[in-house]
């Protein structure tokens, strides 16, 4: 089922209403909040943390309201003060649910699971998210967000958000596992090297769930612990068995490639000193790389329904999920935070979160004017997109198909650019 621009406008503002609705779980004092007619209305305030940008709160405002109309900041503050942040949560969450899910990789939705960090104006009173550990320079604050994308529909369907003092991006893994073992029942997890652990195939495999894990090449060579030469040629595409324990016993070490797992390694499924072992199958594959290294896959999907080039395709998909990254934060504007309260910073991060998915539904809803007699295939400009969304959504653009269409980009297929990583810090409060 495919909905139309302003059927997907709707079906957000229809989200606002149903939060109001429930005023007793999401307003701090229900009795008294949003109950009388002011300037600032509900849905303008949950509004404001996903369309805000990078200025200052009064030009954003600007925007959102017209001169005539303008609040003061503290004002917006005031009103952002009395809505829980379990509101956007739930907006995020909710809006997830009507959107169609679409696309699908042979019948499976593919589900991308990495992290970023998003930094955050400088707040030394905040020890879950403060960095302080460069000698002879101040510290900064950050925070971690672990996401699941859907690779296929280009939406991000959970986070998990850590200090970076207890970042684990594999706890976070585990967690979306166990989270959406019920309402993924056909999906692929994929995720890059830093999550190859026993723990996280453990609990895929619980779950019911296919997984498909990039590996250094140490790691694949202590999974193949009695056939140390399964690795020695270019290609390898080959099952293991694979048994795990907490105990060095001699009866233990007699299975097939036994893994002992120490005290201080988790592994949720057998607790430390018990006998109990257990037994799963895994695939592993080598092949090289134009660059003449080779890539190391974990996975434990089935030989006879994905080949290897399937596999290659699959992992390859994976990176949609670093340009969502980037347009998250920069087009989407993720990367100006507007207040140093932790509240505000959850309304925030969630409420961009919204309106990237409200872009990319908007994206399928809108049909691609084609030209002929080009050169290129032209598709749409995803930065531009979601400016003119963000416009979209406070009603200061009317046709907004009309608008896009003006702003197409050419396709250029297999390009390759060399990544680059700069070093990126927040903006101060005291300049927006």
């Amino acid at each position: 089922m495919s909905f139309t621009v302003t059927e997907i406008r709707q079906n957000l503002f229809s989200v606002f209403s149903s939060l109001l609705e429930r005023r007793d779980e999401f307003l701090k004092n229900p009795s008294s909040d949003f109950t009388r007619k002011k300037k600032i209305s509900f849905e303008q305030t949950m509004l404001f943390p996903m369309i805000a940008g990078a200025d200052n709160v009064a030009t954003e405002l600007l925007d959102l309201f017209g001169e005539e109309e303008l609040p003061l900041p503290s004002a917006m503050i005031q009103r952002r003060n009395q809505i829980k942040k379990e509101a956007f949560q739930e907006l995020f969450y909710l809006f997830n649910k009507r959107i169609p899910k679409e696309k699908t990789f042979h019948g499976y939705q593919l589900v991308a699971c990495d992290g970023t960090r998003l930094n955050l104006p400088y707040n030394p009173s905040d020890l879950g998210t403060l960095v302080d550990n460069i000698e002879g320079r101040k510290g900064f604050n950050q925070i971690h967000m672990n996401a699941l994308y859907d690779v296929m529909n280009d939406i991000f369907i959970d986070i998990e958000l850590q200090g970076m003092q207890e970042m684990n991006e594999r706890d976070a893994f585990c967690k979306f596992l166990d989270k959406h073992s019920d309402d993924m029942l056909k999906a692929i997890f994929i995720a890059d090297r830093g999550y190859a652990s026993f723990n996280i195939y453990a609990h895929a495999i619980n779950n019911n769930q296919f997984f498909l894990i990039r590996m250094k090449e140490s790691d694949a060579q202590s999974l193949c612990l009695d056939n140390k030469h399964l690795l020695d040629n270019s290609f390898v595409d080959e099952n293991v068995t694979i048994h795990i324990g907490r105990r060095r016993k001699k009866n233990n070490c007699e299975y097939e490639n036994y893994h002992f797992i120490r005290k201080w390694h988790r592994y949720d499924f057998i607790e430390y000193r018990t006998n109990k072992v257990d037994s799963f199958k895994l695939r592993i594959l080598k092949f090289p790389l134009s660059t003449g290294t080779f890539e190391y896959i974990v996975t434990n999907l089935p030989n006879d329904m994905f080949s290897l080039d399937s596999i290659k395709k699959l992992y390859n998909l994976r990176w949609g999920e670093e340009t969502a990254f980037r347009h998250l934060k920069y087009a989407g504007n993720m990367v100006h935070i507007h207040s140093i309260k932790s509240d505000f910073l959850i309304q925030e991060i969630y409420g961009k979160l919204t309106l990237y998915n409200f872009s990319s539904c908007i994206t399928k809803a809108i049909t691609k004017r084609e030209n002929l007699n080009t050169v290129h295939k032209y598709n749409f400009n995803h930065t531009q997109m979601q400016k003119f969304v963000r416009l979209y959504v406070i009603g200061t653009v009317k046709d907004l198909e009309k608008l896009i269409n003006r702003f197409l980009v050419p396709v250029r297929p297999g390009r390759k650019f060399k990544r680059i990583i700069r070093r990126q810090s927040a903006e101060p409060l005291s300049y927006r």
